[in-house]
C-alpha cells in the first residue's frame, strides 16, 4: 500500500511539473494579458465550471505575482488571467518580509511557478506615506520602503514615482539575492521581473526583465 501510494503522489507531482512552462513563456503571457486589458479585448480566460472542478483536487499557478493591496491593483484582472493561473501575494508597498518571502518560495519550490512579477503601482499610497513622514502604525511597512524614498530624493523628477519605481527595483534585487530562488534563477527555470502599474491607462510598463532582447 505504501509503495502504491508513493508512486501515485510521484506520477501526479511528474504530472503537475510537466505543465510547467518557461520563465519567458509565463512572462510573454503577463504581458498578452495586460494588452487585452487596456486595449479592452478581455478574454477572461479560465473562469468556468470546467476550470473550477480541474484545480480543485490542486493548484499549478505558473506565475507569481507581488503585488501592492491598493484596491485599483487586481493582479488576475489587469493581466487577464483566471482561477488557478497566479499566486497571488499581496501587501501594503509590495514590500518583502519573511511571511511574503514565505510564500513566494511555497509557489516557487512546491507548486511550479517560475515568474515571479513584483508590481509597484502609480500613486502608491504605502510609498506616499513613508515620503511625506506619516508612517504612524505601519513602521513595519515603512521601514522596507524608506531606503527607495531616500535614493528618490537624489534623482530628478517626480519624487513619488520615483520612490515607487525604486521599491520595486530594491524588492527584486533583494529577491534574486534568497538561496532558493538565486539557485532556480542559475538553472534558467525561474525569473523575477519588476514592473509598474498605471492605475488610469491600465498599461504596465516593465522596470527590468532578465530576458535577453529578441533579435
Amino acid at each position: 500500500m505504501k509503495h502504491f501510494l508513493f508512486w501515485f503522489i510521484f506520477s501526479w507531482s511528474c504530472i503537475a511539473h510537466a505543465t510547467q512552462i518557461s520563465p519567458e513563456a509565463g512572462f510573454q503571457r503577463l504581458m498578452e494579458g495586460n494588452k487585452r486589458f487596456v486595449d479592452e479585448q478581455l478574454l477572461h480566460p479560465d473562469r468556468d465550471e470546467k476550470r473550477r472542478i480541474q484545480t480543485a483536487p490542486e493548484q499549478n499557478p505558473f506565475g507569481i505575482v507581488l503585488s501592492c493591496s491598493d484596491s485599483r491593483v487586481a493582479p488576475e484582472i489587469l493581466f487577464d488571467q483566471g482561477i488557478g493561473d497566479l499566486f497571488i501575494v499581496r501587501v501594503a508597498g509590495n514590500v518583502v518580509g519573511p511571511i511574503e518571502l514565505a510564500s513566494i518560495e511555497y509557489s516557487a519550490l512546491y507548486l511550479g511557478s517560475t515568474i515571479l512579477f513584483v508590481l509597484g503601482h502609480k500613486n502608491c499610497g504605502a510609498v506616499s506615506a513613508v515620503l511625506e513622514g506619516n508612517t504612524k502604525d505601519i513602521e513595519p511597512i515603512a521601514a522596507l520602503i524608506q531606503p527607495a524614498v531616500e535614493e528618490a530624493k537624489t534623482q530628478k523628477g517626480s519624487q513619488l514615482e520615483n520612490a515607487i519605481k525604486d521599491n520595486v527595483l530594491h524588492v527584486v534585487k533583494q529577491l534574486e539575492e534568497v538561496p532558493l530562488i538565486a539557485g532556480l534563477i542559475e538553472k534558467k527555470k525561474f525569473a523575477v521581473v519588476g514592473g509598474y502599474y498605471d492605475v488610469k491607462s491600465g498599461k504596465v510598463e516593465i522596470l527590468t526583465t532578465p530576458f535577453s532582447p529578441k533579435k
